[in-house]
């Protein structure tokens, strides 16, 4: 008959095994997530650069023509194209000074006068 310590042993080591390969499954599926969500980025500014080149030339090239010359279907370039997040300019520094009237500039209080001296 085994004994209290032989039983700890046998089951320390059948859980050391299946706690390594645990391990192993989790770390594995860590490095592709994190491998795949590098992809997804890069795949999203790969669309934004296509939009933003389409809007560019949209001028003097059309989406059809793009689609015909680059063989890509007119869905996917329609689909990048919509997708797209507008460029946001950059914020103009204002030149003139605010619209603000003359009293709202002044830090007086106008006190009211009354009728009598």
């Amino acid at each position: 008959m085994a004994t209290t310590y032989d039983i700890a042993r046998r089951v320390e080591e059948a859980d050391s095994a299946r706690s390594a390969r645990r391990t192993k499954g989790a770390q594995l599926v860590g490095e592709l997530a994190q491998e795949r969500t590098a992809v997804v980025q890069r795949l999203a500014d790969i669309d934004q650069q296509i939009g933003d080149a389409i809007v560019d030339y949209s001028d003097v090239i059309s989406v059809d023509e793009l689609a015909a010359f680059t063989e890509t279907a007119p869905a996917d370039l329609t689909q990048i194209l919509n997708a797209r997040k507008p460029n946001r300019g950059r914020r103009k520094r204002r030149t003139t000074s605010s619209p603000r009237s003359t009293a709202e500039q002044t830090d007086s209080v106008a006190v009211p006068e009354t009728g009598t001296p």
